[in-house]
């Protein structure tokens, strides 16, 4: 009865068999033409030969990369007048919160002095600053800069 209620599983079968069929395969796929596509490589085919053409088409109206613009003069001269660093902060600080940086940098001093972060962490918990604009404000100040 044990016999009879046994399942066949692909665990079941020979490995030879299944050797066998793989190599099979192999021969098979190697056989062909070369001219001839299996089908995987057909279903990656384009559909049409317009498509292709449209597509041959689209990369022909694209100017070549050489053939942009050159940028003016003025240009890096803007780049040199842009803010850098933590004072980059500065508009955005005076606009979220509604006070000069001016303000700020009384509240710094009148701290006393302390070490970065503990300035940081006094601006964060007593002031509402967020992270990056306490971090602004001290680094700034304590550069001597402010």
């Amino acid at each position: 009865m044990a016999t009879a209620s046994k399942a066949k599983t692909p665990a079941a079968k020979p490995a030879a068999k299944t050797a066998s069929k793989k190599v099979a395969s192999k021969k098979v796929a190697s056989e062909k033409p070369a001219g001839e596509k299996t089908a995987s490589a057909a279903s990656a085919a384009p559909r049409s030969a317009p498509a292709k053409a449209a597509k041959k088409t689209a990369a022909a109206a694209k100017p070549p990369a050489a053939a942009k613009p050159a940028k003016s003069a003025a240009a890096p001269a803007a780049s040199a007048d842009k803010v850098k660093g933590p004072a980059s902060y500065f508009p955005s600080i005076e606009k979220t919160y509604g006070k000069p940086v001016a303000h700020w940098f009384a509240i710094i001093d009148a701290l006393g002095a302390r070490k970065h972060m503990d300035l940081v962490a006094e601006l964060k918990s007593k002031h509402g600053l967020g992270h990056g604009h306490a971090n602004a404000l001290v680094a700034y100040r304590l550069a001597g800069k402010g």
